[in-house]
C-alpha cells in the first residue's frame, strides 16, 4: 500500500517539478518578447547595450568563474572586437555579421596571446598582466589613429544606395519586417545572439570540456594527475573567453555606429567584472543578471537622482557592491541557491532540480 502511495506521489511530483523548472523560463521569454513594445526607443537602445555587456561578462565568467583565471582586461578584448568589426566594414566592405565572425576569430587568437603568461603565473600576477592590457589598449588606439580614428572616433560606414547613387553612409540595422521599428528589430536580433551565446556556454560547461575547466580551477595538480592537459585547457579557455567578449564588442560597434577610445578604458573592464560578481560567478545566467543590474543602476537609478549626486555614481556603486557581498557573497545566483538549499533542508529533502542546470 505504501509503495502505491509513494508511486502516486512521485507521479504528482514529476509534473510539478517540471513546471517549476520550465515555468520561470517561459515567463522570462514572454517578458523579453514584449519588452521592446512597452518602452520608448532610447530605452530599447539601452537594452541592446546591456546585452552586449552580458555577452562580454559571459566570456569573462567562463574564464574566471569556471576556470579560475583572473582577468581585468576584458574591456580591451571587447574593444578589439568592436574595432575589428568597424575597420573591416569601413575599409574592406565586409558584411556586417561576417565582420562579427571575423572579430570573434581575431579576439580568439589575441586571447591566446594574452593568456600565454597564465602558463607560468596566476592569481594577482595574472590579473596585473591583464590590467596592463586594459590600460594600454586606449593608448594604442590613439597611437594608430590613421586606422582607428584616434580621439576623433571611427565612423563605421558602408556603401549604400542614396538618391540613385552609391555613397558611403553610416551603417544602420534596418528592420526587414513591416511594423517592426529599427530599434525593436535590433533588440530581437541582439537577444537571439545573446541567447545563443549563453546556451552554447551552458552546453560547454556541462560537457566533458567544461568539467575539465572546473577541475583545473579546483586543483591543477589533481587535474594533471587525472590526464587533463592543464596548459592546453587554460590557453584555450582564454581564447574562447576572448572570442565571446569580441562578439559582444562587435555587436556594440554595430549598435553605436561610431567608436571612441574613451569607451574602452579600464573602467569598462571593471564594469564587466562587476557584472560577473554581482550576478554570480560559476553560474550560467549570473552574467546576464549582473549586466541588467549594472544597466538599471547606470541608466535608470542614477539618472533619476539629483544632479549633485550623479558624480558620486562610482561611490554609490561601490557601497552597493559591499552590501551585496555581505548579504550574498556568491552574488544573486549564489543567494538564490542558498535559499533553495535552506528551503529543501527544512522540508527534509533535496532541491527538486539541479541549480547549475538552471542557473
Amino acid at each position: 500500500m505504501s509503495g502505491a502511495v509513494s508511486a502516486e506521489q512521485s507521479a504528482q511530483r514529476g509534473p510539478r517539478e517540471w513546471a517549476l523548472k520550465v515555468g520561470p523560463w517561459i515567463l522570462l521569454f514572454v517578458i523579453l518578447a514584449v519588452l521592446p513594445f512597452q518602452f520608448p526607443s532610447f530605452r530599447v537602445e539601452q537594452f541592446c547595450f546591456w546585452m552586449t555587456l552580458a555577452i562580454a561578462a559571459c566570456g569573462l565568467n567562463l574564464l574566471t568563474g569556471y576556470n579560475g583565471q583572473i582577468s581585468v582586461g576584458h574591456g580591451a578584448l571587447f574593444g578589439i572586437g568592436a574595432y575589428t568589426t568597424g575597420i573591416l566594414i569601413t575599409e574592406f566592405g565586409v558584411p556586417l555579421f561576417g565582420a562579427t565572425v571575423a572579430a570573434a576569430v581575431v579576439c580568439f587568437f589575441v586571447g591566446i596571446l594574452v593568456g600565454l603568461p597564465a602558463l607560468r603565473i596566476k592569481g594577482l600576477y595574472l590579473a596585473l598582466v591583464t590590467l596592463a592590457v586594459a590600460t594600454l589598449f586606449p593608448l594604442l588606439l590613439e597611437q594608430f589613429s590613421a586606422i582607428t580614428g584616434g580621439s576623433g572616433g571611427l565612423q563605421i560606414t558602408s556603401p549604400q544606395m542614396y538618391r540613385g547613387e552609391m555613397r558611403e553612409r553610416p551603417i544602420r540595422l534596418e528592420s526587414p519586417i513591416a511594423g517592426l521599428a529599427n530599434d525593436q528589430w535590433k533588440y530581437f536580433l541582439f537577444l537571439a545572439i545573446t541567447v545563443v551565446i549563453f546556451v552554447l556556454s551552458r552546453n560547454l560547461i556541462k560537457s566533458r570540456v567544461g568539467r575539465s575547466l572546473v577541475a583545473v580551477r579546483d586543483n591543477e595538480i589533481a587535474a594533471e594527475s587525472s590526464g587533463i592537459p592543464v596548459s592546453k585547457v587554460k590557453i584555450l579557455t582564454f581564447g574562447l573567453s576572448a572570442a565571446i567578449a569580441g562578439i559582444g564588442g562587435s555587436l556594440f560597434a554595430l549598435d553605436q555606429g561610431q567608436l571612441y577610445p574613451s569607451s574602452f578604458t579600464i573602467v569598462l573592464s571593471i564594469y564587466i567584472l562587476v557584472a560577473v560578481v554581482v550576478g554570480g560567478a560559476s553560474s550560467i545566467i549570473g552574467p546576464a543578471i549582473g549586466a541588467v543590474f549594472y544597466g538599471l543602476f547606470s541608466d535608470v537609478i542614477i539618472q533619476q537622482m539629483p544632479d549633485r549626486i550623479q558624480p558620486a555614481r562610482a561611490v554609490i556603486l561601490g557601497v552597493l557592491l559591499i552590501l551585496l557581498m555581505l548579504l550574498a557573497p556568491g552574488g544573486v545566483v549564489g543567494g538564490v541557491r542558498s535559499l533553495q538549499a535552506n528551503f529543501a533542508s527544512r522540508k527534509g529533502g533535496s532541491p527538486g532540480s539541479d541549480p547549475d542546470l538552471i542557473m
